[in-house]
């Protein structure tokens, strides 16, 4: 069976009652959406370019929280405690 397609908080709402797996689905998405990871790490101008000749540097990955997501279809932080 396909997912339904669910682009906005109404076509998420209009699924729970029709189809509560695909609602789980994506709120268990939008949950997993609520942090990205980033690479922190510092490199000097021209890093990656040819011709650079400095040492190598390792990226620096973190967790970072990122709420545009979830924010995008209506619901805070604390929904998903």
């Amino acid at each position: 069976m396909q997912s339904p397609l669910i682009n906005t908080r109404e076509d998420l709402e209009a699924v729970k009652e029709t189809n509560p797996q695909a609602y789980a689905d994506f709120m268990q998405k939008l949950k997993g959406s609520m942090s990205r990871r980033e690479n922190k790490a510092v490199y000097p101008e021209g890093y990656g370019q040819p011709g650079y000749e400095g040492e190598v540097i390792e990226p620096d990955w973190q967790d970072v929280e990122d709420l545009t997501t979830i924010k995008r279809f209506g619901f805070k932080k604390s929904d998903f405690a």
